[in-house]
């Protein structure tokens, strides 16, 4: 009869593993099969510079302590929104010639949309041009995308502007509703 000489059961346990999972190199990677490998994806900027010009009306309501502008709302052309509307609201403190002002909007057409909020108030100013009604008030800034939909949909960038209007009076609890107009330029950044 022959002996069989025992096997350390470490080993043991070691030869079984290898033999249940197949021997793999050291260093080797392996995928499991019900893995898939997915290509990077990468994802492309298009930068495009904008300009967007628009005429309407500016509804504003005076309080003692500034203005604000309830509605503002008006057409024109823009990039990649052809022919465009434009709406927002705003409000500054009027308690200088020339004030921060502060607002949202957004731009829409041909099934696009950018949506904006003004930033930086030392850079984005409403400013009489006298002391008193009625006067002409210019608007100058900056204004952040929020985002976008359609062709504009990931976009991200500022965009400046600049528009004007005039106001008729000042007194507190008094409304009124002004031509305005205004332009916009910027450099955009898409993702597609």
């Amino acid at each position: 009869m022959r002996t069989v000489t025992s096997i350390p059961k470490s080993l043991l346990v070691g030869l079984t593993s290898a033999a249940l999972i197949g021997v793999v190199p050291a260093g080797a990677v392996t995928q499991p099969r019900h893995a898939t490998t997915l290509a990077p994806h990468a994802v492309k900027v298009v930068k495009v510079h904008f300009k967007g010009t628009f005429k309407g009306t500016i509804a504003m309501l005076w309080s003692s302590t500034g203005a604000k502008a309830t509605s503002v709302t008006g057409t024109g052309t823009a990039t990649y929104l052809g022919a465009a509307i434009l709406k927002g609201s705003g409000s500054a403190p009027a308690a200088n010639t020339c004030d921060p002002l502060t607002g949202t909007g957004f731009l829409a057409g041909a099934g696009s949309k950018l949506t904006l909020r003004i930033i930086d108030p030392t850079k984005s100013q409403a400013c009489a041009a006298g002391s008193a009604a009625p006067t002409s008030v210019s608007v100058k800034g900056v204004a952040k995308i929020l985002g976008g939909v359609g062709k504009w949909r990931g976009a991200t960038g500022t965009l400046n502007f600049t528009g004007s209007f005039s106001i008729q009076k000042t007194t507190a609890g008094s409304s009124e509703t002004d031509a305005f107009s205004a332009t916009l330029t910027g450099l955009v950044l898409v993702r597609k």
